[in-house]
Protein backbone atom coordinates (compact mmCIF):
# COMPACT_ATOMS: atom_id res chain seq x y z
CA UNK A 1 0.00 0.00 0.00
CA UNK A 2 1.17 3.00 -0.76
CA UNK A 3 -0.48 6.01 0.60
CA UNK A 4 -2.15 6.00 4.34
CA UNK A 5 -3.13 8.43 6.35
CA UNK A 6 -0.51 8.45 8.54
CA UNK A 7 2.33 7.84 6.45
CA UNK A 8 0.72 10.26 3.70
CA UNK A 9 0.66 12.93 6.59
CA UNK A 10 4.58 12.05 7.57
CA UNK A 11 6.27 12.32 4.17
CA UNK A 12 3.88 15.47 2.82
CA UNK A 13 3.85 17.73 5.08
CA UNK A 14 6.10 16.41 8.01
CA UNK A 15 7.42 20.34 9.01
CA UNK A 16 4.12 21.03 10.17
CA UNK A 17 2.43 17.77 11.41
CA UNK A 18 5.35 16.28 13.06
CA UNK A 19 3.96 19.23 15.76
CA UNK A 20 7.26 20.11 16.81
CA UNK A 21 8.21 22.28 19.71
CA UNK A 22 8.92 26.53 19.45
CA UNK A 23 12.69 26.11 21.00
CA UNK A 24 13.49 28.17 18.01
CA UNK A 25 10.46 29.56 16.67
CA UNK A 26 11.68 31.50 14.10
CA UNK A 27 14.23 29.22 12.57
CA UNK A 28 10.99 26.59 12.89
CA UNK A 29 8.75 28.82 11.31
CA UNK A 30 11.38 29.79 8.24
CA UNK A 31 11.81 25.44 8.09
CA UNK A 32 8.18 25.20 7.85
CA UNK A 33 7.67 27.76 4.98
CA UNK A 34 10.45 26.28 2.88
CA UNK A 35 8.54 22.65 3.14
CA UNK A 36 4.62 23.98 2.47
CA UNK A 37 5.65 26.32 0.23
CA UNK A 38 7.77 23.18 -1.85
CA UNK A 39 4.71 20.84 -1.28
CA UNK A 40 2.39 23.50 -2.90
CA UNK A 41 4.94 24.07 -5.47
CA UNK A 42 4.58 20.78 -6.72
CA UNK A 43 0.58 20.72 -6.13
CA UNK A 44 0.45 23.65 -8.34
CA UNK A 45 0.22 22.25 -11.53
CA UNK A 46 -1.37 24.03 -14.44
CA UNK A 47 -4.75 23.21 -15.81
CA UNK A 48 -3.06 23.03 -19.25
CA UNK A 49 -0.70 20.75 -18.56
CA UNK A 50 -3.19 18.33 -17.19
CA UNK A 51 -5.66 18.79 -19.94
CA UNK A 52 -2.91 17.80 -22.64
CA UNK A 53 -2.37 15.06 -20.72
CA UNK A 54 -5.73 14.12 -21.03
CA UNK A 55 -6.09 14.78 -24.44
CA UNK A 56 -2.76 13.06 -25.23
CA UNK A 57 -4.88 9.96 -22.66
CA UNK A 58 -7.88 9.68 -24.98
CA UNK A 59 -6.20 9.96 -28.29
CA UNK A 60 -4.28 6.51 -26.87
CA UNK A 61 -7.85 4.85 -26.43
CA UNK A 62 -6.49 4.14 -22.99
CA UNK A 63 -9.48 2.74 -20.88
CA UNK A 64 -11.58 6.18 -19.52
CA UNK A 65 -12.84 3.88 -16.57
CA UNK A 66 -9.50 3.49 -14.60
CA UNK A 67 -7.19 6.35 -16.24
CA UNK A 68 -6.80 10.03 -15.20
CA UNK A 69 -4.74 12.78 -15.33
CA UNK A 70 -2.91 13.22 -11.59
CA UNK A 71 -0.71 15.66 -9.99
CA UNK A 72 2.67 13.68 -8.68
CA UNK A 73 6.27 14.53 -7.22
CA UNK A 74 6.74 14.03 -11.22
CA UNK A 75 4.67 16.48 -12.63
CA UNK A 76 1.12 15.95 -14.02
CA UNK A 77 1.17 12.01 -15.34
CA UNK A 78 -1.59 9.94 -16.62
CA UNK A 79 -2.28 6.75 -14.34
CA UNK A 80 -4.02 3.90 -14.42
CA UNK A 81 -5.85 3.51 -11.38
CA UNK A 82 -6.18 0.13 -10.94
CA UNK A 83 -2.35 -0.71 -11.60
CA UNK A 84 -1.68 2.00 -9.47
CA UNK A 85 -3.43 0.19 -6.56
CA UNK A 86 -2.71 -3.26 -7.40
CA UNK A 87 1.19 -3.92 -7.26
CA UNK A 88 2.27 -6.76 -9.91
CA UNK A 89 3.22 -10.17 -8.77
CA UNK A 90 6.93 -9.86 -6.93
CA UNK A 91 6.36 -5.95 -6.32
CA UNK A 92 6.92 -3.08 -8.32
CA UNK A 93 10.20 -2.56 -9.59
CA UNK A 94 10.80 0.73 -8.40
CA UNK A 95 8.28 2.52 -6.36
CA UNK A 96 5.83 5.14 -8.56
CA UNK A 97 5.00 8.27 -8.66
CA UNK A 98 3.79 9.58 -5.39
CA UNK A 99 0.37 11.64 -5.83
CA UNK A 100 0.00 14.91 -4.55
CA UNK A 101 -2.79 15.92 -2.11
CA UNK A 102 -4.00 18.08 -4.72
CA UNK A 103 -7.92 18.97 -5.61
CA UNK A 104 -7.29 17.88 -8.65
CA UNK A 105 -6.29 14.47 -7.72
CA UNK A 106 -9.11 14.22 -4.61
CA UNK A 107 -11.90 15.14 -7.33
CA UNK A 108 -10.02 11.77 -9.50
CA UNK A 109 -10.23 9.49 -6.79
CA UNK A 110 -13.71 10.48 -5.71
CA UNK A 111 -15.15 10.22 -9.25
CA UNK A 112 -13.50 6.85 -9.59
CA UNK A 113 -14.37 5.50 -6.44
CA UNK A 114 -18.07 7.14 -7.40
CA UNK A 115 -17.98 5.42 -11.24
CA UNK A 116 -16.88 1.81 -9.17
CA UNK A 117 -19.34 1.67 -6.39
CA UNK A 118 -22.66 1.03 -7.66
CA UNK A 119 -21.09 -2.73 -9.63
CA UNK A 120 -19.05 -3.48 -6.19
CA UNK A 121 -22.12 -3.31 -4.83
CA UNK A 122 -23.70 -5.29 -6.80
CA UNK A 123 -20.85 -7.73 -7.56
CA UNK A 124 -20.98 -8.69 -3.74
CA UNK A 125 -24.49 -8.74 -3.08
CA UNK A 126 -24.45 -5.31 -0.93
CA UNK A 127 -28.18 -3.80 -1.06
CA UNK A 128 -26.73 0.00 -0.04
CA UNK A 129 -23.16 1.61 0.56
CA UNK A 130 -22.32 2.80 4.01
CA UNK A 131 -24.03 7.09 4.78
CA UNK A 132 -19.95 7.63 5.75
CA UNK A 133 -16.77 5.62 6.10
CA UNK A 134 -14.05 7.23 8.24
CA UNK A 135 -10.37 5.82 9.09
CA UNK A 136 -8.58 6.15 13.00
CA UNK A 137 -5.15 6.99 13.18
CA UNK A 138 -4.03 3.57 12.86
CA UNK A 139 -5.59 3.06 8.73
CA UNK A 140 -8.36 1.22 10.17
CA UNK A 141 -11.83 1.62 8.65
CA UNK A 142 -14.56 3.08 10.76
CA UNK A 143 -18.31 2.63 9.87
CA UNK A 144 -21.89 4.19 11.03
CA UNK A 145 -22.94 1.49 14.04
CA UNK A 146 -26.16 1.39 12.35
CA UNK A 147 -25.12 0.13 8.92
CA UNK A 148 -26.69 -3.28 8.67
CA UNK A 149 -23.94 -4.46 6.11
CA UNK A 150 -20.81 -4.07 8.06
CA UNK A 151 -19.36 -6.98 7.73
CA UNK A 152 -20.53 -7.65 4.10
CA UNK A 153 -18.74 -3.91 3.22
CA UNK A 154 -15.73 -4.81 5.08
CA UNK A 155 -14.97 -8.15 3.63
CA UNK A 156 -15.65 -7.07 -0.05
CA UNK A 157 -12.86 -4.07 0.75
CA UNK A 158 -10.60 -6.97 2.00
CA UNK A 159 -10.78 -8.40 -1.63
CA UNK A 160 -10.84 -5.50 -4.16
CA UNK A 161 -7.45 -3.62 -3.00
CA UNK A 162 -8.22 -1.17 -5.90
CA UNK A 163 -11.26 0.08 -4.64
CA UNK A 164 -9.67 -0.19 -0.53
CA UNK A 165 -6.71 1.65 -1.35
CA UNK A 166 -8.49 4.11 -3.73
CA UNK A 167 -10.98 4.84 -1.04
CA UNK A 168 -8.27 5.15 1.74
CA UNK A 169 -6.13 7.41 -0.36
CA UNK A 170 -8.69 9.65 -0.99
CA UNK A 171 -9.12 10.30 2.36
CA UNK A 172 -5.70 10.62 2.99
CA UNK A 173 -5.14 12.98 0.29
CA UNK A 174 -7.80 15.05 1.44
CA UNK A 175 -6.46 15.15 5.46
CA UNK A 176 -3.20 16.74 3.75
CA UNK A 177 -4.66 19.04 1.59
CA UNK A 178 -6.96 20.41 4.90
CA UNK A 179 -4.33 20.66 7.15
CA UNK A 180 -2.27 22.80 4.44
CA UNK A 181 -5.26 25.42 3.48
CA UNK A 182 -4.88 25.96 7.45
CA UNK A 183 -0.79 27.24 7.27
CA UNK A 184 -1.81 29.22 4.26
CA UNK A 185 -2.30 32.52 6.11
CA UNK A 186 0.66 31.97 8.37
CA UNK A 187 2.80 31.46 5.12
CA UNK A 188 1.30 34.45 3.62
CA UNK A 189 2.00 36.87 6.66
CA UNK A 190 5.35 35.23 7.71
CA UNK A 191 6.54 35.78 4.09
CA UNK A 192 5.67 39.33 4.40
CA UNK A 193 7.34 39.98 7.81
CA UNK A 194 9.55 42.79 7.32
CA UNK A 195 11.71 42.28 10.33
CA UNK A 196 12.82 39.57 12.63
CA UNK A 197 10.45 41.55 15.24
CA UNK A 198 7.37 40.76 12.81
CA UNK A 199 8.11 37.57 11.85
CA UNK A 200 8.33 36.15 15.44
CA UNK A 201 4.73 37.87 15.88
CA UNK A 202 3.60 35.48 13.00
CA UNK A 203 4.75 32.47 14.65
CA UNK A 204 3.65 33.66 18.07
CA UNK A 205 0.12 34.41 16.35
CA UNK A 206 0.00 30.74 14.73
CA UNK A 207 1.58 28.79 17.96
CA UNK A 208 -1.52 26.22 17.59
CA UNK A 209 -0.30 25.61 14.03
CA UNK A 210 3.09 23.37 15.68
CA UNK A 211 1.62 22.38 19.01
CA UNK A 212 2.06 18.80 19.68
CA UNK A 213 -1.79 18.28 20.77
CA UNK A 214 -3.48 20.12 17.51
CA UNK A 215 -5.99 17.69 16.39
CA UNK A 216 -6.12 17.27 12.66
CA UNK A 217 -9.66 18.09 10.68
CA UNK A 218 -11.68 14.82 10.53
CA UNK A 219 -12.00 13.67 7.04
CA UNK A 220 -15.71 11.99 5.84
CA UNK A 221 -15.83 9.34 2.84
CA UNK A 222 -20.19 10.26 2.57
CA UNK A 223 -21.73 8.23 -0.20
CA UNK A 224 -25.49 9.04 -1.47
CA UNK A 225 -28.30 5.92 -1.90
CA UNK A 226 -26.77 5.51 -5.52
CA UNK A 227 -22.44 5.15 -4.43
CA UNK A 228 -21.92 8.65 -5.39
CA UNK A 229 -18.69 9.45 -3.32
CA UNK A 230 -18.00 13.05 -1.83
CA UNK A 231 -15.73 14.13 0.88
CA UNK A 232 -16.04 16.27 4.10
CA UNK A 233 -13.67 17.49 6.65
CA UNK A 234 -15.12 18.69 10.17
CA UNK A 235 -18.64 17.83 8.62
CA UNK A 236 -18.15 20.87 5.66
CA UNK A 237 -17.36 19.94 2.19
CA UNK A 238 -14.42 19.29 0.46
CA UNK A 239 -14.70 21.61 -2.76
Amino acid sequence: MFIQPASTWSAAVSAISSRVRLDHPEGLAAANVAASENLADRTNISQAARDLLAAETKAAGNPAASTAVFDTNQGAMTLDIDAYFQPPPGGFAELPPLMMPSANNIKALTDHVSARMPDFLARHGIPEAPASVSYDHNGALQLPADYPYAREFKAALAGDPVMARSMQTAAALSSVHVEMQKSLPFHEEYSAANSAADAAKVVAKYAWLFADNRPSASITLNFSADGRLSVSADGEPIS
